[in-house]
Order: C-alpha cells, then sequence, then structure tokens
C-alpha cells in the first residue's frame, strides 16, 4: 500500500502545534499557580504578623464580640418565632417559674390570675393554679 506523504506532513505537523499549545499552556498555569501562592503566603503572612502583634485585644474583646453576637441571634431567634408562629404573648415576655424577676404583675398562662409581686425575687407557681408559666404581656398591649 502506498503512504499519502503530504497528508502525513500535515498530520505531523498538527500533533506536532497541538504539542507545543499544551506545554505552553502548562506553563502559564504552573506561573500562574507560583503567583497565586506568593500571593497567599504574602496574605497569610501579613494575617499572621497582625494577630501576634494584636492579639491581646483579641482575647479581651472577643468574649465581648461573642456576647453581643449572641445577644443579636436571640433577639433575631425570638422575633422569628414570635411572627411566624403568629405567638399571642411574645416569648420575650414569657416567664418560667424559677426563674428571677422583677416586681410586677405576672399573668398565669393557664387561669389567667393575676399574681402581684412587691419586690425582685424568684418566680413561685400562680397562686391559683399552681401552673409555672406566667407572662408580663397584657391583651390590650397587642390590639
Amino acid at each position: 500500500m502506498k503512504k499519502d506523504s503530504q497528508n502525513h506532513r500535515k498530520d505531523s505537523s498538527l500533533v506536532e502545534e497541538a504539542r507545543n499549545t499544551l506545554v505552553g499552556a502548562k506553563d502559564w498555569f504552573l506561573e500562574d499557580v507560583a503567583l497565586m501562592t506568593a500571593y497567599w503566603h504574602d496574605k497569610m503572612g501579613y494575617t499572621e504578623a497582625w494577630i501576634d502583634a494584636n492579639w491581646h485585644l483579641v482575647l479581651s474583646e472577643g468574649q465581648e464580640l461573642v456576647d453581643e453576637l449572641d445577644e443579636k441571634e436571640d433577639s433575631a431567634l425570638l422575633w422569628l418565632i414570635n411572627h411566624v408562629n403568629n405567638n399571642p404573648v411574645p416569648l420575650e415576655e414569657c416567664h418560667v417559674v424559677g426563674s428571677e424577676v422583677e416586681a410586677g404583675i405576672y399573668h398565669c398562662m393557664s387561669c389567667g390570675h393575676d399574681n402581684q409581686l412587691e419586690t425582685k425575687q424568684v418566680l413561685t407557681p400562680c397562686e391559683v393554679c399552681h401552673y409555672g408559666l406566667m407572662s408580663t404581656h397584657h391583651a390590650e398591649q397587642s390590639e
């Protein structure tokens, strides 16, 4: 069988061109990786230096930031529960027996009796039905 030398040369040159393209792409990719690595090493070095210089601030103010974030999360969760469930009594106005509460009127969530507390104290069960959940919410507040 006779070979077609012209087609064979075209195929060889296409293969060689593809090989050169792949080598160029590989080199380009490796250069980019080296640049990204250097960039992130620089950024991480800066971050580590900042932490080394300011670690005392992070430690002293860190707990306050955590507490502030917890308070915001708690408020957001209460808002979500109160609005999604259409609670007639907001959860932040509900008080459980055994918790320390301020002086005031605590409405029993079971029988509706108003329990009067004269001083700040530990909340006791309802005087009438002995239920353990009270509220400082009044129906006219929601209207």
